[in-house]
């Protein structure tokens, strides 16, 4: 919830999570519940009226390792190398979230 100082200057409370499946977890009577990650961000900020925060720290970062052969070929030793490829790919991504409050003046005094 916004709040306007004295001073026209505004105060914001924030708090952002960002939810991530991460797979399955098996209950003992037959089913399967959602395994989430959350990672939160909470703050609070002063700013002035038009102005911007940024807020960051809320990373992901993937790692993955991709081989792609010809079936039969790919598996023999020394000459299976000329048929396969292997990719590696490391990425990180960070969530950026833009604030900037306003004042409006309904007109009324």
């Amino acid at each position: 919830t916004p709040t306007i100082t004295a001073d026209g200057r505004i105060y914001l409370e924030l708090d952002v999570k960002k939810d991530d499946l991460t797979g399955f977890i098996n209950v003992p009577n037959g089913g399967q519940v959602p395994e989430i990650s959350t990672r939160q961000v909470q703050t609070g900020v002063l700013l002035d009226n038009g102005q911007t925060v940024v807020l960051g720290g809320i990373t992901d970062v993937t790692k993955s390792n991709t081989v792609t052969k010809v079936p039969l070929l790919g598996d023999i030793p020394g000459l299976g190398a000329l048929f396969r490829t292997t990719s590696r790919i490391n990425s990180k991504d960070e969530l950026l979230i833009f604030v900037t409050p306003r004042i409006l003046n309904d007109g009324l005094k």
